[in-house]
């Protein structure tokens, strides 16, 4: 089974963004499931309203759907999964990545960035303080 294999959540109309309760009836994941794999799994990453609810995604059910196959048949551990996904994506240039990054841009990115930053500059005044 493939993630996109899934029929039963195709819908007539199409409904762009799932909340956390409608993906765990959709996947039949229960809902501290799905968040513990956002905590584990770097790649699961849903968008956030600004009451900070996460909305899922079409790309990020068929991932789920993918972790749950490779979970629960293919019995790979969460490293296991981890590390399939990540050889996934690079194999195919990110191409999913790319494509739900682009559709919808990640808001969480931008904190990580300006986190980023902050370390880098307390690094560099560590190295400083070291070397005097």
């Amino acid at each position: 089974m493939q993630a996109g294999d899934c029929q039963c959540l195709k819908t007539s109309a199409p409904k762009k963004l799932f909340r956390i309760g409608e993906v765990s009836q959709l996947t039949g994941v229960n809902p501290h499931i799905l968040r513990y794999w956002e905590s584990e799994l770097q790649i699961l990453t849903p968008n956030r309203r600004l009451s900070k609810q996460r909305l899922y995604r079409q790309a990020d059910i068929d991932l789920i759907l993918e972790i749950k196959h490779l979970l629960e048949e293919e019995r790979y551990t969460l490293q296991g999964v981890k590390q399939h996904l990540s050889q996934k994506h690079l194999k195919s240039g990110n191409a999913a990545v790319a494509k739900t990054s682009k559709a919808m841009p990640l808001p969480s990115n931008d904190a990580l960035y300006a986190c980023m930053q902050d370390i880098k500059e307390e690094l560099k005044s560590i190295r400083d303080l070291l070397t005097d």
